[in-house]
């Protein structure tokens, strides 16, 4: 039976219009303008209601297998690591952290080999992980513990960062399961005729694992000497020149804030000014990051975080007078009961695309934001109004049990000592779990969309993840990221637009390139379109065009196919190419041009062994 014809009728070609919504999408996806999963809803709307594909195919994107699956490996991954899985695992493949030899007592030498055993180790942990586990997931998942090591050790943590962010992002090849770009590629080969269908859980595994063998290779070689090296000598306050923007007033006794609470004076908030602490004119004990419940009094001396042009306009509407002697060093700042600490803002955070008073920060975590680093650019000025993204590094005031707090949520990361977690008893549940999803994808004939919803289902009767955690745990913006473009894929293809690319690319392929060539063309090009756009979208237009290329050069898909699950995983030379990469920037205090310099090499070392090695294993 004949497909139902596209409706409504348009005035324009269809492929006209396919290819301004793809050319549309991907300015909006480089220039971020506007949020990617909005984009991708956008496509899908745009493509029904100019008759390119039906309402039926529009949405079959958003009930795919690819979907499902999606959705059941975030509660997997959420599952290991609230149990401790995750990081007790992580900490034991890295290994026990003893303090770095000092220098000057000639300990050079020792330390070197210890940060290089580091090095490898953090990268090999972050691989295997991200084999089974979202790549973001354990990137959360470590960043905490490679900072902590990273005291313990007195080695830079820049050291350490990009070597898990690059590993995490080659273990996403080893598995089907690993990446949702593994997964949207295995979804849309199971619709286009003549791709071989979807590739098997494992089938990859053999590339993945050498990939990661080359990587960890590099970075005990030349890449670790590329690496940025931080100064770990630096305090907080000094690292965020917090200085600059703290000021200590006295108030006066006419002052209108004698006797108020601190939360209940609105007027810090209108001028953008955060109360840090108290020091109380009697010889008191310090007030550190003050609660609702402490009152100002008269002769208090006030710790306050702000601009001084905002610190001199509320001077200019209460009696405060400033004082000279200033101490906004650590020691200032924190006492045995209240801490600074750094905080990453995480993949799928409540707080991406908020500012801290829209999303009332303060009255919901209890905890002081004195300064911001974005991109390796502090940003220390009108902190309430920044809106937040992945990535983004807060250093942060307050309370053992709010950072505490905070920590467990898992909306912010928090970069303090982190004690050794403690593995929960249904520990073995998940992992049984698992292993069955795995060996039932591998020895039956299930999809894996099924299997993966069964474990997930498992995994939430036995209460190891709670019913109302659920809701909270998928990450909408992907799945609408995911279906959105499965859409497009659907209408590049369904026009014939693949077909088009394919033949402006055939004659010189045909004329100039073996077919190893093609596989080559064809991996570069998708890598560096993964470099300045989402690799979902990537891959999904790149794999129509994988499939026509090779029926127009008569030789299997497998080969070419491989090159694009490849070339959109090595995503190294942008910090905004992954979301890895944006979340290590921040704590790793890495600049753009730090991607560039070690990415460089082992994209080029990667990329090399894939050309060499896919066609000995997918024979063209």
């Amino acid at each position: 039976m004949d497909s139902p014809s596209p409706h409504p009728k348009s005035l324009l070609e269809p492929q006209t219009i396919v290819l301004a919504v793809l050319i549309g999408s991907f300015l909006l996806f480089v220039t971020d303008a506007v949020r990617y999963e909005l984009t991708a809803l956008g496509v899908v709307v745009v493509l029904v209601l100019s008759g390119c594909l039906t309402v039926e195919e529009g949405f079959q994107g958003f009930s795919s297998n690819a979907v499902v699956l999606i959705a059941s490996m975030y509660i997997f991954g959420h599952a290991f690591t609230k149990s401790g899985l995750a990081e007790g695992l992580g900490r034991r493949m890295i290994g026990r952290s003893k303090p770095q030899p000092d220098p000057s007592q000639g300990g050079t030498l020792t330390g070197r080999v210890h940060e290089a055993g580091l090095v490898l180790r953090m990268t090999v942990a972050s691989g295997v992980l991200s084999s089974v586990l979202s790549n973001t997931g354990v990137v959360a998942t470590l960043i905490p513990v490679a900072s902590s090591i990273s005291r313990k050790m007195r080695i830079p943590l820049s050291k350490l960062l990009l070597p898990l962010a690059f590993g995490s992002l080659v273990g996403g090849l080893v598995t089907v399961i690993a990446t949702s770009t593994n997964i949207a590629i295995n979804d849309l080969l199971r619709e286009i005729e003549g791709s071989g269908g979807p590739f098997g859980l494992f089938e990859f595994s053999q590339l993945g694992l050498v990939l990661l063998l080359v990587t960890t290779l590099y970075f005990a070689g030349p890449g670790r000497w590329l690496l940025p090296t931080s100064s770990v000598e630096e305090t907080l306050s000094e690292r965020y020149q917090v200085p600059k923007f703290v000021t200590e007033v006295l108030v006066e006794p006419t002052s209108e804030l004698i006797n108020r609470n601190v939360a209940d004076i609105d007027m810090f908030q209108r001028f953008n000014v955060a109360v840090l602490g108290i020091v109380r004119a009697g010889g008191e004990r310090p007030v550190l990051a003050p609660g609702p419940y402490n009152r100002v009094r008269a002769q208090d001396t006030l710790i306050l975080q702000g601009a001084p042009d905002d610190v001199l306009r509320l001077s200019e509407v209460l009696p405060i007078r400033r004082r000279e002697s200033v101490e906004a060093g650590d020691t200032r700042l924190y006492s045995d009961d209240v801490r600074l600490v750094e905080a990453v803002i995480p993949a799928g955070s409540e707080y991406i695309g908020q500012s801290l008073a829209s999303s009332e920060f303060r009255t919901r975590t209890g905890l002081n934001v004195l300064a911001m680093s974005r991109h390796g650019e502090l940003q220390l000025k009108r902190l309430q109004e920044v809106t937040l993204d992945i990535g983004d590094t807060l250093l942060v005031q307050g309370h053992l049990p709010d950072i505490s707090r905070a920590r467990r949520q898992r909306q912010l990361l928090v970069l303090d000592e982190v004690q050794a977690p403690i593995a929960s008893r249904r520990s073995w549940i998940v992992l049984a779990t698992l292993a069955t999803v795995l060996l039932g994808a591998a020895f039956t004939d299930q999809p894996l969309a099924i299997l993966g919803m069964a474990g997930a289902l498992v995994l939430v009767l036995t209460k190891v993840v709670l019913p109302d955690e659920v809701p909270k745990i998928i990450d909408l913006k992907v799945i609408a990221l995911v279906g959105g473009m499965l859409a497009l894929g659907t209408a590049f293809q369904r026009v014939g637009l693949d077909k088009s690319f394919v033949h402006s690319i055939s004659s010189t392929v045909n004329d100039g390139f073996s077919h190893r060539g093609a596989l080559a063309l064809l991996l570069v090009v998708t890598m560096i379109l993964t470099q300045v756009l989402n690799n979902v979208s990537t891959a999904v237009i790149m794999t129509g065009i994988a499939v026509e290329l090779a029926q127009t050069l008569g030789v299997s898909p497998r080969p070419l196919l491989m090159a694009v699950v490849t070339g959109s995983s090595l995503a190294f030379l942008s910090p905004v190419a992954h979301q890895a990469n944006a979340m290590v920037m921040g704590p790793g205090g890495y600049r753009y041009k730090d991607f560039l310099i070690v990415g460089l090499p082992l994209a080029i070392l990667t990329g090399v062994t894939s050309v060499l090695l896919i066609p000995v294993w997918w024979p063209f």
